[in-house]
Formats: structure tokens, C-alpha cells, sequence
């Protein structure tokens, strides 16, 4: 018989190589699909349908608040929810980025467990 693979699907995307395998490690009850800046990810969506999205602010070429705004103008993908992570605290920034459509804005560092219970709470 057939296994069907019902694991909900995260695009991670962190320039940072050992962020990426910390949230594969804290998301391994999920199919994570990670990569390292916006253009691999722009590519990855043009064929495939997560149900997440997590996303560092701050990358090379193509930063997170215009990444943001690229999968939130998408008529295919405007609806996936998004969170954003960052080092930075500052309310004006957050606030920004929930006005471009970001589902939650993480501040790093973070806890694990806190960390899991808000993509839970995301994709919700």
C-alpha cells in the first residue's frame, strides 16, 4: 500500500547556514524545505505550495521586507502565512512588516519550544 505523506510544508529562508538547521532540527514534525536567500526561495514557490513561510528580515539581494512584499502581491501565494525573524526589537520595524501581511515577527534569539508554538499558532 501506498504511504501518503500528510506533512505540512515550511519554506525557511536564512541566509545563516546554522539557523537553517536549528529550525530543521525544531521543525522536524514538518517537511521543511530551507534555502539560503530570496531568490532560491522566489524559485521554490514558482513550483511548489508551503504552508508556511519563515523568514529571516536581513539577507543579501533580496532582503525579507522585499520578499514579503513579492509573495504578498502573488495571486498564488498571498495567502500562505508568513513569519519573519529578526535580531532586532524595535517596534517601528515590526510593525511594518505586519503591515506588509507578516502572520508574526520573531525576535532572535528565541526559544525553541516558544519558537515551535508560534508556527503552530501560525499556520493555524
Amino acid at each position: 500500500m501506498c504511504e501518503v505523506d500528510n506533512k505540512k510544508k515550511i519554506l525557511v529562508v536564512d541566509d545563516d547556514a546554522t539557523i537553517r538547521f536549528l529550525l530543521k532540527s525544531l521543525l522536524r514534525d514538518y517537511e521543511v524545505f530551507a534555502m539560503e536567500d530570496g531568490f532560491d526561495a522566489l524559485a521554490w514557490l514558482n513550483m511548489n505550495m508551503p504552508d508556511l513561510i519563515v523568514m529571516d528580515m536581513e539577507m543579501p539581494a533580496i532582503d525579507g521586507r522585499k520578499l514579503l512584499k513579492r509573495i504578498k502581491s502573488s495571486y498564488k501565494h498571498r495567502h500562505i502565512p508568513v513569519v519573519v525573524m529578526s535580531a532586532t526589537d524595535s517596534q517601528i520595524i515590526q510593525s511594518s512588516f505586519y503591515k506588509l501581511g507578516a502572520s508574526d515577527f520573531i525576535i532572535k534569539p528565541f526559544v525553541g519550544c516558544d519558537f515551535v508554538s508560534r508556527i503552530k499558532e501560525a499556520m493555524n
